[in-house]
């Protein structure tokens, strides 16, 4: 049976960052496809009315002082096709879910991570699974970075929760092979890879021969490379255009001023859709400098739709959607210099930025499109039901239950 049906469960329905803009073009696409959708959200922000999405406000969904059921509420919508769980890691949750419908949960990071950015520097990824081993490289290897190591037995424990959750479900969710291995690190067996599509509407831009213009867009934290960014910038002739906003944006401005560019660094803070798919489209290249092993890097793709080529770092998800020398240029996470040689070579070569733009529009309508991922997910949706229409069998048989490997 194909499903008709789908339970969205979300920490919240806001287009706030990449999670959520994801969750609210998702859950369109899947509506726009016939399916009927409705999404239980913490946080509803504005109450964006799509066709076939219905809202229901669960401000109580994270309370753990309350029973699961109580917390999701209406018993009727419990019995959906399939229960899809983004960022409500709660193995309370999903085995009150479980008991009516099978249940997806999407990693959107690396969430069995205690740190939550699986990496000890710039370019080695952690490939360990969580345990207490990692209470050594939290404090020894740096890989915690945080300066606020007080924060870590409660992120630790919340982590195993976390990963209790992601144990339990029929089927889990990555959105690129390094969230995949991550996943697979961790022992988890039942997984998909599902393509990702852009959330925004691209526009296309005019007149790149004429200008020199570099865009980050993104939140303004260190693993994102901002300030490296920054530091290359000091060694390349353009404009650097910053959307985003965060804690490091104080720092960042600072940076500027005594790198003596703040003349040509513009902080344009947090942008709706449309003003960001307009800087994008405007670019004439498209920075992606993080630190991180970045679980996919959406911009990327967005900057793709738009017909801009990425200059981006060798990590995480990134290769996923970025071929070195056709569609983009890639260097070493956290190497200024060779950021600068990289973008250097592309501001100064618009036409090698058309062609790289244009392999990138065209992987973009091949690969990362609504059509694909609605089919992607859908095939997941009925997967994860064959799984646990065997679990219930069992159990009907008075068998062991057929849980999710681990």
């Amino acid at each position: 049976m194909t499903a008709r049906s789908v339970l969205i469960v979300t920490r919240r329905w806001a287009r706030d960052g990449g999670v959520g803009a994801h969750v609210i073009a998702s859950a369109s696409a899947l509506a726009g496809s016939g399916m009927r959708v409705d999404v239980l959200a913490a946080r509803i922000e504005p109450e964006e009315q799509i066709p076939g999405v219905t809202l229901h406000h669960r401000p109580s969904l994270f309370d753990r002082n309350a029973p699961a059921e109580v917390r999701l509420g209406e018993p009727t919508l419990l019995h959906a096709d399939a229960a899809h769980i983004h960022q409500v890691d709660d193995p309370d949750v999903v085995r009150a879910l479980r008991r009516s419908a099978p249940v997806l949960v999407s990693a959107h990071g690396y969430t069995a991570c205690t740190s939550g950015v699986y990496y000890f520097r710039p370019g080695q990824e952690c490939t360990r699974a969580h345990g207490p081993g990692c209470v050594v490289n939290l404090v020894a290897r740096g890989c915690a970075h945080t300066t606020k190591p007080q924060s870590l037995p409660s992120g630790y424990r919340r982590t195993t929760r976390e990963l209790a959750a992601l144990e339990q479900a029929d089927l889990l969710i990555a959105y690129s092979s390094s969230v995949d291995r991550h996943l697979a690190n961790n022992g988890l067996a039942r997984r998909r890879v599902i393509p990702l599509f852009s959330t925004m509407s691209p526009r296309l831009g005019s007149g790149h021969e004429d200008r020199r213009r570099v865009v980050f867009a993104g939140r303004l934290a260190s693993s994102k490379g901002t300030d490296v960014l920054l530091r290359a910038a000091r060694d390349v002739e353009g404009e650097f255009v910053i959307c985003g906003d965060g804690w490091q944006l104080p720092a960042l401005e600072r940076l500027a001023r005594r790198l003596g560019i703040d003349h040509r660094v513009s902080f344009r803070g947090w942008l709706g859709a449309e003003e960001l798919a307009r800087e994008l489209a405007e670019a004439s290249v498209v920075a992606v400098p993080s630190l991180w092993p970045e679980p996919f890097g959406l911009v990327g793709i967005e900057a793709f739709a738009a017909g801009r080529p990425v200059v981006a770092s060798a990590t995480g998800g990134i290769s996923d959607w970025l071929e070195d020398g056709l569609s983009g240029l890639l260097v070493p996470p956290g190497d200024a210099p060779a950021l600068s040689r990289a973008l250097d070579a592309l501001l100064s070569d618009p036409l090698r930025q058309r062609t790289m733009g244009a392999a990138g529009r065209a992987l973009v309508a091949r690969r990362f499109t609504p059509a694909s991922h609605v089919e992607a997910l859908v095939d997941a949706y009925d997967a994860a039901r064959a799984h646990w229409q065997l679990g219930r069998a069992a159990e009907a048989d008075g068998a062991e239950p057929v849980m999710a490997p681990s």
